[in-house]
């Protein structure tokens, strides 16, 4: 993995995970200055975050007027478009001193990414300076041709959208948001009456990078969902993966975590 990077939970709500961000670069390589690579570090990275988070508020203001038109960038762009444009970014990487290439008004990131059940391969963003401004001016990871799906009756889309926020939460520990999205009946059977504490939900779930399922293996029948989910558990070089089978059930419009079989007790 290479260092100036980070990590998202493989995102719906896309509440971050974090890890270290190097922002090194070195003055003077192919005419350019340190300050040059700084900004166009920052301009990438800043647009990197948002897509990773799901940040579609302003993230139009980071893309070049060009890269708009020319790609048909929706006005405004709602998250179901940035789903299906891109998919879930779990993570890039780059090393600014030897991934970027700066000429005159234009600069190309080599990098890594992580797409949700695509997985790791090689990616290109390219920026502009544009009134002074490094803008996004292509990044060929995303089509924006590609439409939403299209919310289907049964509540597929509701129940892995439902699925991913309380994954994600788990990753990240958001103890308060868990306990909000466990059904009635997981917490009186486990008699949960109060969101863990961060010591406490260490010793239920552990530590996880990362996790995994295959939306078109959700069972739905009436107001149940099950399917299987695998999560990565440990540190790098000691990772170790598990799988078992999700349930949830629908309250009103929303769906909870009704069997969670990685909270162990």
């Amino acid at each position: 993995m290479r260092g100036g990077r980070r990590r998202f939970g493989v995102t719906a709500a896309c509440t971050v995970l974090v890890m270290a961000l190097t922002i090194s670069v070195l003055a003077g390589c192919g005419g350019t200055t340190e300050n040059d690579s700084a900004a166009v570090t920052e301009a990438a990275t800043t647009f990197l975050n948002a897509l990773g988070d799901r940040d579609v508020e302003g993230l139009r203001s980071l893309m070049s007027q060009d890269y708009l038109y020319s790609s048909g960038v929706p006005d405004p762009i709602t998250s179901e478009e940035l789903i299906a444009a891109l998919g879930y970014l779990n993570s890039y990487r780059f090393i600014p001193e030897e991934d970027i290439t700066i000429e005159g008004d234009r600069a190309v990131i080599t990098m890594d990414i992580e797409l949700a059940q695509e997985g790791e391969f090689e990616e290109t963003i390219a920026l502009v300076l544009e009134d002074g401004v490094w803008k996004v001016d292509a990044f060929t990871a995303i089509d924006w041709s590609r439409k939403p799906v299209v919310v289907t009756d049964d509540g597929c889309v509701e129940a892995e959208q439902a699925l991913r926020d309380f994954l994600v939460a788990c990753i990240d520990g958001d103890t308060k948001y868990i306990f909000e999205h466990l059904s009635p009946g997981y917490k009186e059977k486990h008699r949960l009456d109060e969101p863990w504490t961060s010591a406490e939900f260490s010793g239920v779930f552990g530590t996880a990078r990362s996790f995994d399922f295959n939306p078109e293996e959700l069972a739905i029948e009436g107001d149940t969902a099950e399917v299987d989910v695998t999560v990565e558990f440990g540190t790098r070089g000691n990772l170790e993966s598990e799988t078992s089978r999700v349930g949830l059930v629908r309250q009103g419009s929303i769906w909870l975590v009704e069997t969670f079989p990685f909270f162990i007790y």
